[in-house]
């Protein structure tokens, strides 16, 4: 009788989960009653360069598994509020998704504008209208959230053969205006900015044989624009052509200058704008009379697009910060609802959703603390033995709950440990992952592929709490790269940046570069372009050049050797890390039950004694064998494949297409170089770099990749050197000795026998004084 009530309770609870009232969190996505199904109206076909497109490219509008929930900014036009507006979509779903159980419902400002059942078979286009009243001037917020359900498959696999591709190009808003736009409004501009496929593309129009003042001063233009526009991806290129499309070209210098690009002198000094929204092309001009009126003006620019708050709604603004990472402080508590996690029943096979945020690129990682992922869920009985819910922190497994346990139950407040050195600078992803197959599932009755019960709920109201953490700069790290800062000198100094033959593509990749790190940290880096390599190894630098032009220079000076090698340890993280990470996570994170007591995990071993003795001793010597194996790599008595010691040069696999890499030069300075083997495929890497998922993934001291982005190996680096970048307290210089002694396994083991001889001899010589006394 208590074990039906106990179901009948968790039943009910999952149930009421779905309503409005209880999914609805504040600070986060609030869940709407859903609205009556929309039909799909006649074939919709627009001039392209008239569609606002969603902020997102293919990548983005990929939803794959049972259930997806994505999130979209875009950008709506003052004029554009006076008229009606719709949302286009060119969908395409898999041939193996069941039409009659699959749909994808849409939210614009978190209202609910309608419901578009999937339907597999060619690509389709969509219309849904959009009500009066609801969009604001400035960015607003679509999210998508999509269920899909195979047709005659319930076993997990089958989950992975489930998906719905938006085309970017074709998809977006539509508006009817009444009025004209502002030329003069930087939202105009920013509006037309981007191409087809998401990215913001700017275009450096640069005289030729502009002197480096001219790409100093345009490069800081780029950056200012990336942070006022949000550019999550932006596509630079150089010249002193026009570009072509949606885009920016963007003229920066005196008013000479500005005459030989344009052939016109522009009437007045400042800031700017020439639109054409028929083409989506825009022009930015940025001039002055004299260099210094103009070094005024950028810095005037600078400070506008670094404190202007930004326009929209709410939820625009949302997901605006929702895509760039919510940057956590120190001491922080956060809710999954304010860090973009939907919150609802979830009835499917296999459960994944994430959550990312961002964490200064001071935050100094190691395992010195633990952040705390307090868990509120809700799971059904019935689950086969082997369902758990598994958390990720950056790929590596931190925590597994095992929930079959043959009856539904409730987890309150269990607390998750996810230690610090899993974390790092800039972009962090938490992932979750549950896999939820009962026995219904491998009779796969057509009544059970339709079932809509619930098996799992995990609440918004689920926290996570950042520690206190040591904030220090530290190099040669790239994860500080990424968050937009690498140590560059300070203040107002420019780093030396070279350029290989200042050719106009490497030019663009740099611009990309620079203006993704100024969009992760919001702030400007001066640099000072030169053709020149540095003749002593005094001061920073960032270089940018292909494996054949500079590998002389960077074997000398940083120990890379460019020259291509076969390499049969390179490994693709995308198809091989789970797996490895997964193996080493078991043993740090063993499973826990609901209530938190370790819980032993299935196997099929033999049921004879001497074979599980075997095996047990088997098992034990290969786990005694690992650990000694790292704590010696960790004390320096034998060599770790993943360290990289400063007098070692590395090799570059043949595998590689890109080198991104951060090595100290001296005991001060750190150079960071970006290498390409193929100049001609420049702008491919620079958009795969760019991506969310890959940008994110940059740490250690080198990084090399494939042209999708895909990482083939990654070395940390055996020493690194601290620079403040705050103000020493107490804590703070507590926080950094735990943290600098964890990271440096010999020198903690060294102070431990110190102290401990320390500690004998002043025993020793306390207990003889005494004696004599």
């Amino acid at each position: 009788m208590i074990r039906q009530r106990a179901i009948w309770l968790a039943t009910t609870g999952l149930l009421l989960a779905g309503s409005p009232s209880t999914a609805a969190t504040p600070g986060g996505f609030i869940l709407a009653p859903q609205t009556a199904p929309q039909a799909e109206t006649k074939e919709y076909f627009q001039d392209e360069n008239q569609i606002r497109r969603l902020i997102a490219d293919k990548r983005d509008l990929f939803f794959p598994g049972e259930t997806a929930n994505r999130e979209y900014p875009f950008v709506v036009l003052p004029s554009e509020m006076t008229g009606s507006a719709k949302l286009i979509l060119t969908l395409q779903t898999a041939i193996s998704v069941a039409p009659e159980r699959s749909a994808m419902r849409i939210f614009v400002n978190d209202r609910d504008i309608g419901t578009v059942n999937l339907k597999s078979g060619d690509a389709h286009q969509v219309e849904l209208e959009l009500p009066k009243g609801l969009l604001q001037p400035g960015y607003n917020a679509v999210t998508v959230l999509l269920d899909q359900s195979h047709r005659v498959d319930c076993s997990v696999e089958a989950t992975y053969e489930l998906w719905t591709q938006i085309d970017p190009a074709s998809s977006g808003f539509v508006f009817t205006r009444n009025a004209k736009d502002d030329p003069s409004d930087v939202s105009t501009l920013l509006a037309y900015s981007r191409d087809v496929n998401g990215h913001a593309a700017i275009n450096g129009m640069i005289p030729r044989g502009a002197a480096g003042e001219d790409i100093n001063r345009t490069f800081a233009v780029v950056q200012v624009l990336s942070i006022l526009g949000h550019f999550d991806r932006p596509v630079v290129t150089v010249g002193n052509e026009h570009g072509s499309g949606p885009g920016i070209d963007l003229v920066v210098g005196t008013f000479g200058t500005v005459r030989d690009l344009i052939g016109a002198t522009p009437e007045q000094a400042g800031v700017q704008f020439d639109i054409d929204p028929a083409s989506g092309r825009s022009r930015m001009i940025v001039a002055a009379r004299t260099a210094d009126e103009l070094a005024s003006t950028i810095r005037d620019f600078t400070l506008r697009a670094q404190t202007e708050m930004t326009d929209g709604s709410p939820q625009g603004r949302r997901a605006l910060g929702n895509r760039r990472g919510r940057l956590l402080e120190s001491g922080s508590e956060n809710t999954l609802a304010e860090l973009g996690f939907v919150s609802r029943p979830f009835a499917g096979r296999h459960f994944e959703q994430s959550i990312t945020f961002s964490l200064p690129a001071d935050f100094y990682p190691g395992d010195y603390g633990a952040a705390t992922f307090k868990l509120n869920a809700e799971y059904a009985a019935g689950l086969s033995p082997s369902a758990q819910m598994v958390v990720r922190a950056n790929g590596d497994t931190v925590a597994n709950i095992r929930l079959g346990e043959g009856r539904s139950g409730r987890i309150e407040g269990q607390v998750l440990p996810i230690p610090l050195d899993k974390l790092r600078p800039g972009y962090n992803v938490i992932e979750f992952e549950a896999e939820l197959s009962n026995a219904a599932d491998a009779v796969c009755d057509p009544a059970t592929l339709g079932n809509p019960t619930a098996r799992f709920f995990i609440k918004g109201d689920s926290t996570l709490n950042i520690p206190a953490f040591a904030q220090i700069g530290h190099a040669p790290d790239l994860a500080v790269v990424s968050a937009g800062k690498a140590g560059f000198g300070g203040g107002d100094t420019a780093t030396p940046l070279y350029v290989e033959g200042m050719d106009n593509d490497m030019l663009g990749a740099a611009g990309s570069f620079l203006a993704k790190m100024a969009y992760a940290s919001r702030q400007v880096s001066l640099v000072s372009v030169t053709s020149g390599w540095p003749l002593d190894r005094q001061g920073p630098l960032l270089a940018f050049g292909s494996f054949s032009g500079f590998s002389s220079q960077l074997r000398s000076d940083l120990g890379i050797d460019l020259s291509p090698v076969s390499s049969n340890l390179a490994l693709s993280l995308d198809e091989n890390q789970p797996e490895s990470q997964g193996a080493q996570a078991e043993q740090a994170a063993p499973a826990l039950s609901v209530d938190g007591a370790q819980v032993q995990a299935d196997d099929d071993r033999p049921t004879s004694l001497v074979a599980r003795l075997k095996d047990g001793l088997g098992a034990i010597f290969e786990g005694t064998k690992v650990r000694v194996q790292i704590q010696a790599a960790e004390l320096g008595l034998m060599d770790d494949p993943t360290v990289l010691n400063n007098d070692t040069v590395y090799q570059v696999a043949n595998e590689a297409d890109m080198l991104v890499a951060q090595r100290l030069v001296n005991d001060r300075d750190a150079w960071t170089v970006v290498a390409f083997r193929n100049p001609e495929t420049l702008s491919e890497g620079m958009r795969s770099m760019a991506q969310a998922d890959v940008w994110g993934r940059l740490g250690g001291a080198v990084n090399t990749l494939t042209l999708d982005g895909t990482v083939v190996d990654r070395k940390m680096s055996a020493h690194e050197r601290l620079y403040e970048t705050k103000p020493l307290s107490l804590q703070n210089g507590r926080l950094i000795v735990a943290g600098w002694f964890s990271n440096n396994a010999r020198e903690f083991t060294i102070a431990q026998i110190l102290v401990a001889i320390l500690l004998g001899v002043s025993t020793y010589i306390v207990l003889r004084q005494g004696r004599k006394s």
